[in-house]
């Protein structure tokens, strides 16, 4: 082994090594976040379960309220929004909600970062609404408090509205 290759290999072992043990030391968040979809209530929510040193909170991400969908299409885009969030969390992938139109649709998906829109390649579409007139006023609205802006979506602007999945009061 010549010189050169004597102090590259000593100086990238440690470095994997290190590397190594930092991505195994890391706490997982993906055990301590539950996404599901509760019915009990008349309206069905997804909610979003933080386990965290033993304590456990629920904080409502989005309800799915019956002017916007029929009882059946509510249960339904509830379940596969909880679960679509669900893999959101788990992979950290996504990072915003927001709305767009997909072929004269309106639509909730979820984004990688502010700017993209539903019809990015990356976009995971949530679910969709029947044709309203302000897609942005009706998610707003059914936002949990937790994870709404602090103002409602001005209808004069065009732009989208961005909800962080982690807000600045997660815990992790």
């Amino acid at each position: 082994m010549n010189k050169w290759q004597s102090w590259a290999t000593r100086g990238t072992v440690p470095i994997l090594v290190l590397g190594t043990i930092a991505a195994l030391s890391q706490p997982s968040t993906a055990s301590n976040v539950q996404v599901t979809c509760k019915t009990n209530a008349s309206t069905p929510t997804v909610i979003v379960t933080l386990n965290r040193e033993g304590k456990t909170q629920e904080h409502a991400i989005l309800k799915f309220l019956p002017k916007y969908f029929s009882a059946a299409d509510a249960l339904q885009n509830c379940q596969n929004t909880a679960g679509s969030l669900q893999a959101v969390y788990d992979t950290g992938n996504y990072k915003y909600l927001t709305t767009d139109k997909l072929n004269d649709r309106p639509v909730v998906c979820a984004v990688e970062r502010r700017g993209i829109g539903c019809n990015h390649y990356s976009a995971q579409v949530l679910f969709s609404f029947k044709p309203i007139e302000n897609p942005s006023q009706a998610f707003y609205e059914m936002l949990g408090k937790d994870f709404k802006q602090a103002q409602r979506p001005d209808v004069r602007t065009i732009s989208r509205t961005y909800t962080d999945t982690k807000p600045f009061w997660w815990p992790f």
